[in-house]
C-alpha cells in the first residue's frame, strides 16, 4: 500500500488482439474521399472523458539523408503555433485544465494525442477535434520556434544517450543489416540537428503530412454521431494531394552468414553474449492468423521462461543467467533474442548448455498435453476477461484501430475474438508449434552475434565457434522423458486436516461500507465487497514491524528470503508443479518486507477463490526454502560480483549514498561481505518470525467476493493460521543526514552531461489543505521551469518536479527538481531553479494562476480511474483505521479546493522552504 502496506494489484493481461467490439451502434469507422481514415468509439472505462489521436503512417524512414531527424523535429513543432492556435496547442489546453498531451515519432509512424478531455462541454470536444485537424497539416512552422526546438532536441539526444542507448545505437547497424532502419534512428544525426534549415523541415512536412496517410481516432464517453459529423465537417474540405510523393516501404535484406560484433563499453558491468535472429512476421490475412500468431508467441515465451527458471536452480550449469524469447523488432519483423552470461572463460560451454535446453523445450517440453493445460488456464482467464469488457481502457481500442490503419490487421467483434481464440486454443498441437518454430530456427540466415563487455582484450568466443554450436544444436535429438506436471485436478491443495477457527467479534464500518471481523486466532479481517473489477478479488495481509525489528546482521538473510520466496515450490509441490497450478488457477502472489512493515498480497478470480485461500494458507504455514537453491543463489551472486566491473552508475550511487546517508551497520552495501553474511537458517527463521503470527496481522479481503463466501473461506483458512499472540511495533532508525548540502561530482560520463537532482525535504505537521498546496506548487513550478529552462533557454529536454506529502507513519514532505543539461548551460539552468524559487517566495503567485491550477486538479481528480477499485478500497480501509475518515471524504478535496487562494499557497511555501533541508547534487562529465 502507498501508506502502511504495499499493495500490488495486477489486472489479467492478454494478447493485444483480444478486444471488445460488440456494440456497433457505438462505433463509427470510415474513409473520406481525401483519404483520411477515422475511428470513433464510445467507451465506458472513463465516464465523462475522451482521448483524441492523430496517427500518421509516416516516420523517420521517410526522411532524405539531409532530413535525418526532421520527422522528430516536426513532431516538436506541432506544439507551437498552428492556424487556429497561434499561441500553441499547450497554451489552449492549459487554459482548460488539460495537462495530458504528447506525441511520439517512430521509424514508420508518428502519433499525437490529447487525453482525459472532459466531454460535458461539446465546444471543448470540438476544439480537440480542431487540434487534430491543425496537426494534420496546418502548422505555422516559424523559423524562430524551430531554433528553440533545435536546442531542446539536442538536449533530448544528450539526455537519452545512456549506456543502453549507446550500445543499442552501435548494435543497430547489424540488427537492421545496414538498412535505413539503422541510419535513421528517429533522433537523427548531430550534423543535421545542428544545421537543418526551416525549408528542409517544410519540405518533409509538405511531402508527408497529408490526409491519405492519416487517421483520426477518438475514444471515450462521447456521442459518436455528433463527433463523426464534426470530423467530417473539419476534414472533408482538405483537398486530396495531387501526385503525392510515394510512401515507400523499406525492407531489411537477408544476411546469408551470421554477423559478429563486439560491443565494448567501460560501463558494461559483466561480460555476456546476445544472439539474435531476425525474421519476417508471418502475413496476417485473417482474424485467426492474427490471434494465432499472438498466442503462439505468448505461449512459447512463457514455456521458455519457466523452463529456464527451473534450469537456473541447478548447480551444474555454466551459465549464470539466460533468457530466450520472440520479440518485435520493427514493422513486419520480429526476432529470436537469446542472452547468456557465464562463468569467465566458459562462454561456449554455457552456450552449448543453453542451446541444449532450448532444443529440449522444442522437442520434449512443448507437448500437446502441456499446451492443453496452458490452454485450460488461458480459457479460464478469458472467461474472466469477458466480465471486464465494460472496463476495457481506451488504449486497448487504440492499439486495435492503429494496427488496422498501419498494418491492415482486422477489426472484429468481441464475441468473434472470443470464439476464434477458443477454437485456436482447443486445436493447438505440438506439431503446430514445431512448424512455427521451424520457420525461424532451421537455417543460418540473419543471425547476429553480439559480444558485450567492458574489456576489449577479453577472449570472447570467435564467430566460427558460436556458429558451430548453433548448427550442431539443430541436429540434436532428445527423448520424450520430460517429467509431466501433475496438476491438482480437483483443486485441492490443502490435503491435511486443519482446525477451522471462528469469527468472534464483528464491527460495521458504516462510513465506508466495510466490516471488521476479529478471529479466534487474534487476526483482524477487513472485508469490503466491490464489483468495480468484476470477477476479481484481493487478499492483503500485513503487519507493522518489518526489517526494523531484525538485527543488522540478519538483514542480508532477510533479502535472500524475499528473493527466494516460492522459488523452491510450496508444501509438497515442486517448482514445476507449482508454476502449472498457478497458471491453471490464475493466482498472482507477492511478498514484501519493508523497513517498518511486512505483507503478502494475493490477487485471484472469484471462481478460484477457494484455491486462492488454500494457496495463501500454505504460503504462511508451509513455506518451502530449499537449501540447495539458497546455496546456488549465494554462489551465483558472489561469482557475478567477483567478475563484474564497477560502472559509472555504481560510482554515482556510492557518492550519493555517502552524501545523503549516515554510517550505519544496517545499511549494507551489496558486496562480497553482504552475500557471505547470508545464512540459510537465519533466512528461514526470519520468515517464521515475520509472517507466522496471524494475531499481529490485518487481512484485507476486497473485491467481487460475496460476504458469506468470504466468511466461510476466512474462518477455514485464515482463522486457522498459527499465532504467537505477540503485538509488534517498528523501531525507528535515522538513516538520512539532516544537514543541507550542495555538491558537484565530476565523473567520466560521455556526452558532456550536467545532471541536476535538487531535493527539498521537511517534516512539518500538515493538514489536508497542505497536500493541495503542494500539488499546486508542483504544477506551477513544473510549468514555470518548462517554459523558462526548456522553451526559453533551450537548456533541457524536460524538467521534472516531483512532490509528496505523507503523514504516516511519520510526517514528511518532498519537493524534488530533476533535469539534465549540457556542461555549458547546466550551471545557469541550476541557478535559474534557485532564482525562480526565491522569486516565488518573495512575490508569490497570482489568484488567476491558482484558479487555473485548481481547474487542472479538479479535472485530474474527476479523471481518476481508481475510485471504487480494489486497490482504492484496500488503501481506504487502512486510512479509515488510522483517521476515522474516508480517502474521498469531501473535506479532503471538494469542500476545500475552491477556498484556496494565492496567499494560502505562498504562506505554505514560505513555511516549507524556510525550514527545508536541501540536498542539491550535480553529477557532470569530467
Amino acid at each position: 500500500m502507498r501508506k502502511l502496506l504495499l499493495l500490488f494489484f495486477v489486472f489479467l493481461s492478454f494478447g493485444q488482439s483480444i478486444f471488445a467490439q460488440d456494440e456497433s451502434v457505438n462505433f463509427r469507422h470510415g474513409r473520406l474521399k481525401n483519404g483520411l481514415t477515422y475511428y470513433i468509439r464510445r467507451t465506458a472505462s472513463s465516464p465523462g472523458r475522451a482521448d483524441f489521436y492523430l496517427v500518421q503512417n509516416v516516420g523517420a524512414l521517410m526522411e532524405e539523408e539531409e532530413q535525418n531527424g526532421l520527422a522528430h523535429v516536426l513532431e516538436h513543432m506541432a506544439f507551437h503555433a498552428t492556424d487556429n492556435f497561434p499561441e500553441g496547442v499547450p497554451a489552449f489546453l492549459k487554459r482548460h485544465g488539460i495537462s495530458n498531451f504528447n506525441a511520439y515519432t517512430g521509424h514508420d509512424e508518428t502519433v499525437y494525442n490529447v487525453n482525459n478531455v472532459p466531454t460535458a462541454s461539446k465546444s471543448l470536444v470540438d476544439s480537440c477535434i480542431l487540434i487534430l485537424r491543425d496537426w494534420s497539416g496546418f502548422l505555422k512552422l516559424y523559423p524562430e520556434e524551430m531554433e528553440i526546438e533545435r536546442q531542446v532536441i539536442q538536449e533530448e539526444r544528450r539526455a537519452g544517450m545512456d549506456l543502453a542507448t549507446r550500445l543499442q545505437t552501435r548494435a543497430n547497424f547489424f540488427i537492421y543489416n545496414g538498412s535505413k532502419y539503422a541510419t535513421h534512428d528517429v533522433i537523427g544525426s548531430v550534423e543535421v540537428l545542428q544545421n537543418f534549415t526551416a525549408e528542409q523541415v517544410r519540405n518533409y512536412y509538405k511531402d508527408f503530412y497529408r490526409s491519405d496517410l492519416q487517421a483520426v481516432i477518438i475514444l471515450g464517453d462521447i456521442n459518436v454521431e455528433e463527433v463523426e459529423a464534426e470530423v467530417k465537417r473539419l476534414f472533408i474540405p482538405i483537398s486530396r494531394r495531387e501526385n503525392p510523393k510515394p510512401r515507400l516501404v523499406y525492407d531489411i535484406s537477408d544476411s546469408p552468414e551470421p554477423q559478429y560484433y563486439k560491443l565494448i563499453d567501460k560501463d558494461v558491468p559483466t561480460n555476456g553474449m546476445v544472439l539474435m535472429k531476425r525474421f519476417r512476421k508471418n502475413p496476417v490475412n485473417s482474424l485467426r492468423d492474427m490471434l494465432r500468431e499472438d498466442l503462439m508467441r505468448e505461449f512459447y515465451n512463457k514455456i521458455m521462461r519457466d523452463h529456464l527458471a527451473e534450469c537456473m536452480e541447478s548447480n551444474d550449469l555454466a551459465f549464470l543467467d539466460a533468457s530466450i524469447g520472440i520479440f518485435d523488432i520493427v514493422r513486419d519483423y520480429e526476432g529470436l533474442n537469446m542472452m547468456v552470461s557465464s562463468l569467465p572463460g566458459q562462454e561456449i560451454e554455457a552456450l552449448e548448455q543453453l542451446m541444449e535446453q532450448m532444443v529440449r523445450v522444442h522437442q520434449t517440453v512443448i507437448t500437446t498435453e502441456k499446451l492443453r493445460a496452458m490452454a485450460s488456464g488461458y480459457l479460464k482467464r478469458l472467461e474472466q476477461f469477458k466480465l471486464q469488457k465494460d472496463k476495457f481502457p481506451n488504449n486497448m481500442y487504440l492499439q486495435m484501430y492503429q494496427n488496422n490503419f498501419l498494418l491492415g490487421y482486422p477489426i472484429s467483434e468481441f464475441k468473434q475474438n472470443i470464439d476464434t481464440t477458443e477454437a485456436i486454443l482447443n486445436s493447438l498441437t505440438a506439431e503446430d508449434f514445431k512448424k512455427w518454430i521451424a520457420r525461424w530456427f532451421d537455417d543460418d540466415r540473419n543471425w547476429i552475434y553480439i559480444m558485450q563487455g567492458n574489456n576489449a582484450d577479453y577472449p570472447f568466443p570467435a564467430e566460427e565457434q558460436i556458429s558451430a554450436v548453433m548448427r550442431s544444436a539443430r541436429d540434436w535429438t532428445f527423448g520424450s522423458g520430460e517429467e509431466r506436471e501433475k496438476l491438482s485436478s480437483d483443486g485441492v491443495l490443502v490435503d491435511f486436516e486443519i482446525s477451522a477457527g471462528k469469527i468472534v467479534k464483528e464491527k460495521a464500518l458504516k462510513p465506508i461500507g466495510a466490516e471488521e471481523w476479529t478471529l479466534s486466532n487474534g487476526a483482524k479481517v477487513y472485508y469490503k465487497y466491490t464489483d468495480h473489477n468484476k470477477g476479481m478479488f484481493n487478499v492483503l495481509l500485513g503487519s507493522r514491524g518489518g526489517r526494523s525489528l531484525l538485527p543488522a546482521e540478519d538483514l542480508p538473510s532477510a533479502d535472500a528470503m524475499v528473493a527466494l520466496f516460492l522459488k523452491s515450490g510450496l508444501y509438497k509441490y515442486g517448482t514445476r508443479e507449482l508454476n502449472a497450478l498457478v497458471q491453471e488457477h490464475s493466482i498472482n502472489l507477492d511478498i514484501s518486507l519493508e523497513e517498518t512493515s511486512e505483507s503478502i498480497n494475493c490477487t485471484s478470480t472469484t471462481r478460484d477463490a477457494d484455491f486462492a485461500f488454500q494457496f495463501l494458507h500454505l504460503v504462511v504455514e508451509k513455506a518451502r526454502f530449499d537449501k540447495a537453491a539458497f546455496d546456488k543463489y549465494v554462489y551465483v551472486n558472489k561469482l557475478m560480483l567477483a567478475h563484474s566491473r564497477k560502472t559509472t552508475d555504481d560510482t554515482i550511487n556510492d557518492v550519493l549514498r555517502d552524501l545523503r546517508m549516515v554510517k550505519s551497520p544496517r545499511l549494507w552495501v551489496r558486496d562480497v561481505r553482504y552475500y557471505e553474511a547470508m545464512d540459510y537458517e537465519k533466512m528461514v527463521r526470519v520468515f517464521k518470525e515475520r509472517y507466522q503470527n496471524a494475531s499481529d496481522f490485518s487481512f484485507y479481503v476486497v473485491g467481487d467476493l460475496e460476504r458469506e463466501t468470504a466468511r466461510e473461506l476466512v474462518t477455514r483458512y485464515i482463522a486457522s493460521l498459527s499465532s504467537t499472540y505477540r503485538k509488534e511495533q517498528p523501531v525507528k532508525y535515522e538513516y538520512y543526514k539532516k544537514e543541507s548540502v550542495a555538491k558537484d561530482i565530476a565523473l567520466d560520463i560521455p556526452e558532456q552531461k550536467y545532471m541536476v537532482d535538487m531535493a527539498f525535504t521537511n517534516t512539518l505537521k500538515t493538514k489536508p489543505m497542505d497536500k493541495l498546496y503542494m500539488m499546486i506548487l508542483q504544477k506551477h513550478f513544473e510549468y514555470l521551469f518548462q517554459q523558462r529552462i526548456r522553451e526559453t533557454e533551450g537548456g533541457s529536454y524536460g524538467v521534472h518536479v516531483l512532490t509528496d506529502v505523507t503523514d504516516h507513519p511519520e510526517p514528511s514532505q518532498l519537493f524534488n527538481v530533476q533535469f539534465e543539461s549540457s556542461l555549458e548551460k547546466g550551471p545557469r539552468m541550476r541557478a535559474i531553479v534557485h532564482e525562480q524559487i526565491k522569486e516565488f517566495l518573495k512575490d508569490g503567485i497570482s489568484d488567476e494562476d491558482v484558479e487555473d491550477l485548481i481547474l487542472v486538479l479538479k479535472k485530474e481528480r474527476n479523471a481518476a480511474s481508481d475510485f471504487g477499485s480494489i486497490p482504492f478500497w484496500t488503501e481506504n480501509i487502512q486510512f479509515y483505521q488510522r483517521t476515522g475518515k474516508s480517502l474521498d471524504a469531501p473535506e479532503f478535496f471538494e469542500k476545500v479546493i475552491d477556498k484556496i487562494k494565492a496567499k494560502d499557497v505562498l504562506t505554505f511555501a514560505r513555511k516549507f522552504f524556510a525550514e527545508a533541508q536541501c540536498v542539491d547534487v550535480v553529477v557532470k562529465s569530467r
